[in-house]
Protein backbone atom coordinates (compact mmCIF):
# COMPACT_ATOMS: atom_id res chain seq x y z
CA UNK A 1 0.00 0.00 0.00
CA UNK A 2 1.42 3.64 -1.17
CA UNK A 3 1.88 5.87 1.83
CA UNK A 4 -0.81 8.42 1.52
CA UNK A 5 0.55 11.55 0.02
CA UNK A 6 -2.80 13.99 -0.22
CA UNK A 7 -2.09 16.97 2.19
CA UNK A 8 -4.47 17.04 5.20
CA UNK A 9 -6.25 19.95 6.78
CA UNK A 10 -5.50 20.96 10.18
CA UNK A 11 -8.38 22.19 10.77
CA UNK A 12 -12.11 21.21 10.24
CA UNK A 13 -15.41 21.08 10.96
CA UNK A 14 -17.59 18.28 9.93
CA UNK A 15 -20.87 17.46 10.35
CA UNK A 16 -21.51 14.27 13.13
CA UNK A 17 -23.59 12.31 14.91
CA UNK A 18 -23.77 11.06 18.57
CA UNK A 19 -26.00 9.77 21.17
CA UNK A 20 -28.10 12.91 21.79
CA UNK A 21 -28.39 13.72 18.00
CA UNK A 22 -26.16 15.58 15.00
CA UNK A 23 -24.20 17.95 15.98
CA UNK A 24 -20.59 19.96 14.39
CA UNK A 25 -17.49 18.29 15.33
CA UNK A 26 -14.66 21.13 15.31
CA UNK A 27 -10.88 20.14 15.18
CA UNK A 28 -7.93 21.08 14.83
CA UNK A 29 -7.02 25.11 13.88
CA UNK A 30 -10.09 26.52 12.98
CA UNK A 31 -9.11 29.49 10.33
CA UNK A 32 -10.93 30.88 7.11
CA UNK A 33 -9.93 28.19 5.14
CA UNK A 34 -11.35 25.16 7.68
CA UNK A 35 -14.44 27.31 7.37
CA UNK A 36 -14.28 27.71 3.81
CA UNK A 37 -14.50 23.96 2.98
CA UNK A 38 -17.39 23.32 6.05
CA UNK A 39 -19.37 25.83 4.13
CA UNK A 40 -18.88 24.04 0.75
CA UNK A 41 -19.79 20.74 2.17
CA UNK A 42 -22.39 21.68 4.77
CA UNK A 43 -25.60 23.33 3.77
CA UNK A 44 -26.92 25.71 6.31
CA UNK A 45 -30.09 24.28 5.95
CA UNK A 46 -28.59 21.07 8.15
CA UNK A 47 -26.35 22.98 10.29
CA UNK A 48 -27.40 21.45 13.92
CA UNK A 49 -27.70 23.26 17.19
CA UNK A 50 -25.13 21.63 19.19
CA UNK A 51 -21.46 22.25 18.59
CA UNK A 52 -18.71 20.24 20.15
CA UNK A 53 -15.28 22.25 19.94
CA UNK A 54 -13.24 19.67 22.55
CA UNK A 55 -10.83 19.16 19.62
CA UNK A 56 -10.26 22.68 18.36
CA UNK A 57 -6.46 24.01 18.86
CA UNK A 58 -6.95 27.67 17.82
CA UNK A 59 -9.66 29.51 16.98
CA UNK A 60 -9.22 32.27 14.01
CA UNK A 61 -11.67 35.34 13.29
CA UNK A 62 -13.58 33.10 10.49
CA UNK A 63 -14.23 30.49 13.55
CA UNK A 64 -15.77 32.93 15.78
CA UNK A 65 -17.53 34.23 13.39
CA UNK A 66 -18.95 30.63 12.27
CA UNK A 67 -19.63 30.54 15.65
CA UNK A 68 -22.26 33.75 15.82
CA UNK A 69 -23.39 32.61 12.65
CA UNK A 70 -24.47 29.31 14.24
CA UNK A 71 -25.96 30.67 17.52
CA UNK A 72 -28.12 32.62 15.02
CA UNK A 73 -29.75 30.22 12.74
CA UNK A 74 -31.36 28.10 15.80
CA UNK A 75 -32.19 31.48 17.58
CA UNK A 76 -34.22 32.40 13.88
CA UNK A 77 -36.37 29.12 15.28
CA UNK A 78 -37.25 29.69 18.65
CA UNK A 79 -34.02 27.41 19.68
CA UNK A 80 -30.28 27.55 20.98
CA UNK A 81 -27.27 26.66 20.02
CA UNK A 82 -25.42 24.06 22.37
CA UNK A 83 -21.76 24.53 22.45
CA UNK A 84 -19.97 21.14 24.62
CA UNK A 85 -16.38 20.45 25.52
CA UNK A 86 -15.29 24.08 25.44
CA UNK A 87 -11.18 23.77 25.73
CA UNK A 88 -9.84 25.87 28.38
CA UNK A 89 -7.76 27.83 26.38
CA UNK A 90 -11.00 28.72 24.23
CA UNK A 91 -12.27 30.50 26.70
CA UNK A 92 -10.74 33.85 26.50
CA UNK A 93 -10.49 33.96 23.04
CA UNK A 94 -14.50 33.69 23.33
CA UNK A 95 -15.00 36.11 26.01
CA UNK A 96 -12.45 38.26 24.51
CA UNK A 97 -14.67 38.89 21.11
CA UNK A 98 -18.04 39.09 23.12
CA UNK A 99 -19.01 35.38 22.60
CA UNK A 100 -19.24 34.52 26.95
CA UNK A 101 -22.50 33.75 26.56
CA UNK A 102 -21.52 30.45 24.24
CA UNK A 103 -19.18 29.29 27.67
CA UNK A 104 -20.54 26.24 29.30
CA UNK A 105 -21.42 26.93 32.88
CA UNK A 106 -19.03 26.44 34.96
CA UNK A 107 -20.86 23.69 37.07
CA UNK A 108 -20.36 21.75 34.00
CA UNK A 109 -23.80 21.80 31.96
CA UNK A 110 -23.76 22.93 28.48
CA UNK A 111 -24.87 26.48 27.87
CA UNK A 112 -27.24 27.67 24.93
CA UNK A 113 -26.66 30.74 23.32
Amino acid sequence: MAPDTEPRPDGEVAWAEDATGPLLRFSGSIDREAVRRFRLAVPPASWPARADLGAVTTLSAAGLELLVHLARKPRRRGGELELTAVPEHLRPVLAQAGLSRLLPRTNGTPTTA
